[in-house]
């Protein structure tokens, strides 16, 4: 889940794409067109993710927003809590906000368009066009602590002015304490009153640092009549007293704090507000997303081979086989996903990639064949905005996006399908596929650069490892078209199914297609 649950989700989609079946790829009949339609719907809840032991398991997508410390989940909590422990002079201080639990679903449908044309028996070319819509779930639940809860709003957003003066104070405190100590110590240097005075501008500069973190640090800030509001108004009446009992002024404005608490409506709208870091454009719920186009593919296919095995010259072919060899591109078309929705899925990955396929069908007698497929894959870099941080984090700051130079891994898979023919028309096939993708690189790009941002926490589990298996029922009449001249038509359906996999952010998708194939003659004989 990333930035990080869309950046899961734009995994998913590249790999829904880049794992499109090669055992499909055939050759239309020369001075013919064929034209397609298929529905195609993937949805996953969970993803091969990886134990903190290294081993993969498979996680919810909902478990980076579900955490019993729910204020934990939005950018700066473990500068509040520093910064409270610090001016309380509590080291064990442990805020507490409430919890939050979260399930995730994405799911894309895409609707295939495709078209072919039989340029010679040997030769096809055509193109698909996706028309894709994504959409993510999110069923989110938060239950604030009523009882041992110490956290609310941050008053810089109900309190400004409040918080300006106070702060204001301690710069000025901090100010007058470190003057006062420079020019005692250089009236009686190693004094008593040298050291006094140097150990109280130290605690005036340290609290005033402190405050200035809890209040910049996070969406949230100990409550009013709390006992942490009570240690640090405490703290801060001590350290008042002793400025005046320095002969300094006191820290006159009270301490604000947080007079508004977390509901569970405003917890999951913090994104959109300015104390929280995050600087979404919405709140975070679930996302639909518009139809568009995705990444259009383009291909040609030639045979290299083909022929048959006669046990006796006039007898059926015992065997038959055929090899085809398919070359690829996939164009930068799609709509990547918004950096500043969050759970966002886009259409597309939004560069081009050059791919190479290779397809052996066996067919044994009446009913049984095999089909082999195989594909290599290289994918272009491109420069896109991206929240740089870990891919868990679904929360990150608003300060991490950076324009980054982003070169995808190359990847390879294989697919085997054993096919029993019920009839001449209706045929049953099962289907293993195995897919690899290597990890991809990040750099920032130039007007990025020097940023406190390491993007190589991009690059730790953007490998793809992953095993399905899936069944399709076809229903195909061109071999009695071109035998018998009736009306071609090619209706197939296929469930497929993630059953294994690892790299830490690789989907567990479940994939239903139908499909709809139809023939029509451009030239030459019918």
């Amino acid at each position: 889940m990333r930035r990080t649950l869309p950046l899961v989700a734009l995994l998913a989609l590249a790999w829904g794409e880049a794992s499109a079946q090669v055992l499909d790829d055939a050759l239309v009949p020369r001075g013919h067109a064929r034209f397609e339609i298929s529905p195609v719907f993937t949805s996953w809840d969970a993803r091969f993710g990886r134990a903190a032991s290294g081993e993969n398991r498979r996680e919810p997508l909902g478990e980076d927003l579900t955490s019993s410390s729910a204020h934990t989940l939005f950018p700066g909590a473990a500068s509040l809590h520093a910064a409270i422990a610090a001016m309380s002079g509590t080291a064990s201080y442990s805020p507490v906000l409430g919890e939050a639990q979260a399930r995730v679903t994405h799911d894309i449908t895409r609707v295939e368009f495709g078209g072919h044309i039989g340029v010679f028996d040997w030769l096809t070319v055509g193109a698909v066009l996706p028309w894709t819509r994504t959409r993510t779930s999110l069923d989110a639940y938060f239950r604030p602590d009523t009882l041992a809860g110490d956290l609310g709003r941050n008053p810089t957003t109900t309190n400004a002015v409040g918080v300006s003066s106070f702060l204001s104070a301690l710069s000025s405190a901090r100010t007058a304490s470190a003057s006062s100590a420079s020019a005692i110590c250089a009236g009686s240097p190693g004094s008593g009153a040298c050291t006094s005075a140097q150990a109280l501008a130290n605690r005036a500069s340290r609290f005033h640092a402190s405050a200035v973190s809890a209040y910049g640090a996070s969406a949230f800030f100990p409550a009013v009549s709390t006992a942490t509001a009570t240690a640090l108004t405490q703290a801060v009446i001590s350290l008042s007293a002793d400025l005046i009992a320095a002969g300094l002024g006191g820290i006159a404005p009270p301490m604000p704090f947080a007079n508004e608490r977390v509901s569970e409506l405003s917890f999951w709208s913090l994104p959109t507000g300015a104390e929280s870091g995050v600087q979404a454009s919405q709140p975070l719920g679930s996302v639909k997303g518009l139809w568009h186009a995705g990444d259009v593919e383009v291909s040609a296919t030639v045979r290299l081979l083909e022929g048959e095995v006669r046990r006796e010259p006039d007898a059926p072919a015992s065997l038959t086989y055929r090899l085809l060899a398919t070359a690829l591109g996939r164009l930068p078309t799609g709509q990547i996903d918004s950096v500043d929705v969050l759970l966002d899925v886009g259409t597309g990955d939004g560069q081009a990639d050059l791919e190479g396929r290779l397809l052996g069908q066996l067919t044994l007698g009446r009913h049984l064949g095999l089909q082999l497929g195989g594909r290599y894959g290289i994918q272009r870099p491109r420069t896109l905005l991206r929240r740089v941080a870990a891919p868990e984090v679904v929360l990150s700051a608003g300060s991490t996006r950076h324009l980054v130079e982003w070169t995808p891994g190359a990847y390879f898979g294989m697919e085997i399908s054993p096919v029993w023919r019920v009839s001449n028309e209706l045929s049953i096939a099962g289907e293993y596929r195995a897919f690899r993708k290597y990890r991809d690189s990040y750099e920032l790009a130039d007007a990025s650069s020097g940023a406190s941002v390491d993007p190589a926490v991009l690059e730790v589990e953007s490998g793809v490892t992953v095993h399905e298996v899936g069944g399709t029922l076809r229903y195909d009449t061109l071999a009695r078209w071109l035998a018998e001249g009736v009306r071609p038509l090619q209706v197939n359906l296929r469930i497929v199914r993630a059953v294994a996999g690892g790299g830490g952010q690789t989907p567990v998708t479940t994939q239903i297609e139908f499909g709809v194939r139809l023939f029509r003659r451009v030239w030459g004989p019918s």
